[in-house]
C-alpha cells in the first residue's frame, strides 16, 4: 500500500501486526513464475520480509545513479508489480458491476484527485463500503481478474482492516475499512457522525471525485488523504503525494 494507514508499510506486501484467517475466500496456486516465487518465499519468512523492506527502501531512496539503485534498482522493480491506468479501471469496473460501493485512496487516490497519473503505482488502494458485510464479495469479484487474497491483517490505526490481493503479475490490491468515529473526532465532528449511518457532514468532508482516463472515479478528498498521510516516516512516493495533496487544496 501506499501508505495512507501509517503502519510501516511493507514494499514488498504482507506484514502485518497480526493476520487473520479470511473464511469462505478460495486461494488459488498461482502459474509458477520466478519473480512470483521468490516474492511467496520473502513473504513467508518473517526475518526475509523485514531485510527486504529495509534493502527496498534503501534502493528507493537512493540517489538515481547511485551504485545501489544501478545494481538493485531492476531486481526490486521485478519483484513489485505496476498497476497501470487500464488496470486501475478494469478493477473498479469489476467492483461496480457487482455493486460493492468503493473509495479510491493511496497513489492512485491523489491522481484521481488530480486527473491524470503522476507516477508509477505499485498496487491500488480501495477503501470498501460496508467492509464486514462486502469485503468477501469484493475478493470474490476479483478473482476472475486473477486476484488471490495473501492474508487480512489488522492495524491500530486510521485504515484498521486490509485484506491484500495479488495477481500472476504481482500487482497488488488492498481492500482497506475506515475507523469512522475516529475519523469525525479527528475532523472535528462529533464521534456519533462516524457511528452507523455516516453523518451528511462527514460524507461531504470524506469523499470526493476524480478522474483517471477521461472517466470520474470515488475517491477520499484531499483533506482526508492528507490526514492519512500523517502519523509515520514519509518515503519518497508519500512526498510525492503529499506536495500534490497541498497543491489540490490550496489551490
Amino acid at each position: 500500500m501506499d501508505g495512507l494507514s501509517g503502519r510501516d508499510e511493507l514494499d514488498l506486501r504482507g506484514e502485518g501486526p497480526r493476520e487473520e484467517a479470511a473464511a469462505g475466500v478460495r486461494r488459488r496456486a498461482r502459474p509458477p513464475r520466478l519473480a512470483a516465487s521468490i516474492h511467496q518465499l520473502v513473504m513467508a519468512a518473517p526475518p526475509l520480509r523485514r531485510a527486504a523492506v529495509r534493502l527496498s527502501r534503501l534502493v528507493e531512496e537512493s540517489p538515481g545513479r547511485s551504485p545501489l539503485r544501478t545494481f538493485l534498482g531492476p531486481v526490486r522493480a521485478a519483484l513489485r508489480g505496476e498497476v497501470r491506468g487500464n488496470d486501475l479501471l478494469r478493477i473498479l469496473d469489476a467492483l461496480e458491476e457487482a455493486g460493492i460501493g468503493f473509495r479510491l485512496a493511496g497513489g492512485w487516490g491523489v491522481d484521481a484527485l488530480v486527473g491524470r497519473q503522476t507516477r508509477r503505482h505499485d498496487d491500488v488502494d480501495l477503501v470498501i463500503d460496508d467492509f464486514a458485510g462486502r469485503v468477501s464479495d469484493a475478493c470474490a469479484t476479483l478473482g476472475p481478474l486473477g486476484f488471490d487474497l495473501l492474508g487480512t491483517y489488522c492495524y491500530p490505526l486510521w485504515m484498521p482492516d486490509r485484506w491484500l490481493l495479488r495477481d500472476g503479475a504481482l500487482r497488488m490490491v488492498d481492500l482497506l475499512s475506515i475507523d469512522w468515529p475516529r475519523l469525525a473526532g479527528a475532523l472535528g465532528l462529533p464521534a456519533e457522525a462516524g457511528a452507523g449511518a455516516l453523518s451528511a457532514e462527514l460524507r461531504s468532508r470524506a469523499f470526493s471525485e476524480g478522474i483517471i482516463g477521461g472517466r470520474t472515479v470515488p475517491c477520499l478528498s484531499a483533506s482526508v488523504q492528507l490526514l492519512y498521510h500523517s502519523g509515520f516516516a514519509p518515503r519518497s512516493v508519500h512526498h510525492h503525494d503529499l506536495a500534490l495533496l497541498h497543491s489540490l487544496l490550496d489551490a
